[in-house]
């Protein structure tokens, strides 16, 4: 019963993951924070991914083209988001406004997130751990485009 509840578990944890790791673009429905959107909303472009080889990568994109590097990962049993931006040392966005802006939204929105919805073609997630926005209801919404 054990071997079975645990395969269940890593499971869901998988089937999301694939869901999200097939390479292409996801729009950023939602993107707010104590019921506020975002003025601008981003959207993720998905790298290939092997969950369990690699660390997953995407970018987070703005409409101005700047973009920003993120990992992300689900976790206990599906039940989990997290993204984490990475800081890209070695293309500083010191002269590209989009950028920095792209940078700063990803680096705000990066937590552990609560999985609300997960489709196929659609998913939210819910924290109130953002690293920008700690102690306030932060939530996301994707869709596949």
């Amino acid at each position: 019963m054990a071997i079975l509840i645990g395969f269940a578990a890593c499971n869901k944890t998988k089937v999301n993951s694939k869901r999200l790791m097939k390479a292409g673009e996801w729009n950023i429905t939602e993107l707010s924070v104590d019921g506020t959107n975002e003025a601008e909303l981003p959207s993720w472009k998905i790298e290939d991914c092997d969950i369990y080889a690699q660390s997953c990568m995407a970018e987070w994109m703005n409409e101005e083209g700047g973009h920003a590097e993120f990992v992300w990962q689900f976790r206990e049993k599906g039940k989990t988001f997290e993204i984490s931006y990475q800081a890209d040392e070695n293309h500083a966005h010191a002269h590209d406004h989009a950028a920095e802006e792209a940078a700063a939204q990803a680096y705000a929105f990066s937590g552990i997130y609560e999985v609300l919805e997960s489709k196929s073609k659609e998913m939210q997630f819910q924290t109130t751990s953002a690293l920008g926005h700690g102690g306030k209801s932060v939530v996301i919404k994707i869709e596949k485009k």
